[in-house]
């Protein structure tokens, strides 16, 4: 499986767990794969569960620099920032099903790549913008830890 397919898999699985949508079934493997990227990028960040299922509660997302960090480490690790630190949600568009090809458009036209003095403030900064033009996306980013 290339990482555009785990990409997919990894939006389509936080999508119905968080819209409750059960026709689409994502594979018990790939639910694992969601949940080892996670555990990986928490202890490369040193961001806390707790710290997301706050973020879940409120929708806010706090200034913390591990929080920024775990962003850039989820983005790193399923290629959607480069070396460069620019964002490329753009790279999405052929594997997302049509539906959310206007989103992810609209929000790459919109945010494109928000610099930061860092990888990890670039992708909060980044993955904010997203938020704040899309605000589901904070729930399906996040929705991984309310189980």
């Amino acid at each position: 499986m290339n990482t555009k397919q785990f990409v997919f898999l990894v939006i389509i699985y936080q999508y119905t767990f968080y819209t409750g949508v059960t026709t689409l079934e994502v594979p018990k493997h790939m639910v694992s794969g969601v949940k080892k990227l996670t555990n990986i990028c928490i202890k490369e960040s040193g961001a806390s569960e707790d710290l997301f299922k706050d973020i879940r509660a409120t929708g806010e997302l706090p200034n913390n620099q591990n929080l920024k960090c775990f962003m850039h480490c989820v983005l790193d690790k399923i290629g959607l920032i480069d070396d460069d630190n620019i964002v490329h949600l753009d790279n999405l568009i052929e594997i997302m099903p049509p539906d959310f090809v206007p989103i992810i458009e609209q929000l790459h036209t919109t945010c494109g790549t928000k610099s930061g003095a860092d990888g990890c403030e670039t992708a909060f900064l980044t993955i904010e913008c997203y938020i704040k033009k899309e605000p589901i996306i904070s729930k399906m980013l996040f929705s991984t830890f309310a189980d």
